[in-house]
């Protein structure tokens, strides 16, 4: 697909540096990278809801989905959640049924949808 218009561009661009930094995960563990530890984690001692979410993607770029688990269990929901979207973002223009899903899964019944999962998922794995 040819990037003619800004908002195309911006897209390309974004996923181009989640290219780089998928390989920059598969190829250091997030331990080795002098990436500062959660604010949250370190403020409260209680862990926020995406913490664990950096070795996460090192586990899944590893094949290790056990461990991805362990780390954060809506990391792979995120992710699959994700990627639909940018799906249909991309194949919005040119068709009617993904600019309907699109808008379904991005509207505002869907924005809170996801705050509700985000909150429960904070306080529950802290709770856990």
């Amino acid at each position: 697909m040819l990037a003619t218009s800004r908002h195309n561009k911006a897209l390309l661009a974004l996923l181009g540096c989640m290219l780089v930094g998928g390989v920059v995960l598969y190829l250091y563990s997030p331990e080795s990278l002098r990436i500062p530890r959660c604010p949250f984690l370190q403020l409260t001692g209680w862990q926020c809801p995406g913490c664990g979410s950096l070795r996460g993607i090192h586990a899944l770029l590893h094949g290790n989905i056990v461990r991805v688990l362990q780390l954060n269990v809506m990391l792979i929901p995120a992710l699959l959640y994700l990627a639909l979207l940018v799906m249909l973002e991309l194949t919005r223009p040119h068709s009617v049924r993904a600019e309907r899903l699109y808008r379904r899964f991005s509207g505002r019944i869907a924005s809170w949808i996801i705050f509700v999962l985000i909150v429960v998922w904070g306080i529950g794995r802290n709770l856990l």
